[in-house]
């Protein structure tokens, strides 16, 4: 027969387990995020003026300038590209960074957008439909012209 393990025992190994587990679960709060890092250490695009944030966004440019979205027909696309302005919309502020020559092409950028969203035109991302085709299809036309000229001041990298 085995030895039997008094009451004190199993207590001691019980708090033991208990005491394991709370330092584990502590261990996980000092993770990365809590961090503070050197700021050199930035990721790319983090510091004003910094080349690799305008050569990602020029990347995201090239991307944006393949969309359908980008020079399709404005009142057939308009419906189906909620994602694309939200997108565009999220660049801005990337643009100003980056390339702050282009900055008052980003303001007029997020005026037509701010229009076509305000006029019941821009479905939600993922989303087809909204808005009518009369007042959204010629909205949508302005958002794309501001779009491509935002594109070619900025530039664009395959």
């Amino acid at each position: 027969m085995g030895a039997r393990c008094g009451n004190g025992t199993r207590r001691r190994v019980a708090v033991a387990g208990a005491v394991l587990v709370a330092l584990a679960l502590a261990g996980g709060c000092g993770g990365p995020d809590t961090i503070e890092r050197d700021p050199a250490s930035r990721p790319a695009g983090s510091a004003p003026g910094d080349p690799a944030g305008l050569e990602a966004l020029q990347t995201k440019f090239g991307f944006y300038a393949r969309d359908t979205c980008y020079s399709g027909d404005p009142a057939e696309v308009y419906s189906r590209c909620g994602r694309f302005a939200t997108e565009v919309r999220n660049a801005l502020p990337q643009v100003e960074r980056d390339a702050p020559a282009a900055a008052g092409r980003a303001a007029a950028t997020a005026e037509v957008l701010d229009r076509f969203a305000a006029s019941g035109c821009e479905p939600p991302p993922g989303t087809a439909g909204g808005g009518d085709p009369a007042t959204c299809g010629p909205l949508f036309g302005e958002v794309q012209g501001q779009v491509q000229e935002l594109v070619g001041a900025v530039g664009t990298r395959d």
